[in-house]
């Protein structure tokens, strides 16, 4: 009989442990839920972060590409008009001269001409 006691009170001692056992694993269980869901909050606001820095990219790009854009048309329009101003006066030059343009041309060909042989 003294080993049925034996045997029962280790039985009574193996369930108290397997109780606790199961009490520790709900708690852990509990735990891991709310730091899955943490950690699933936590990617979420990283992943809206991303999401605004990249509009934010976009738009500073978008608006410093438009801003190149009119700065390029500015200096083209600036370069039209020198050299609309140089066609003029070439023209003015042409028609108060035109011996002297007709020698200079010439001069120009002739020059060419022999830089490029």
């Amino acid at each position: 009989m003294a080993s049925n006691r034996s045997v029962q009170k280790e039985l009574d001692e193996l369930r108290k442990e397997m109780a606790g056992i199961r009490q520790d694993y709900a708690r852990l269980k509990g735990r891991v839920k709310a730091t899955k869901a943490d950690g699933v909050r936590r990617a979420s606001g990283i992943r809206e972060e991303l999401v605004d820095t990249i509009e934010a990219i976009k738009e500073k790009v978008a608006s410093g590409t438009e801003a190149a854009a009119d700065e390029i048309a500015e200096e083209l329009a600036e370069l039209r008009e020198v050299v609309s101003g140089y066609s003029d006066q070439a023209e003015k030059t042409v028609a108060t001269h035109p011996l002297a343009s007709l020698a200079g041309a010439l001069a120009i060909g002739f020059l060419i001409g022999r830089f490029g042989r």
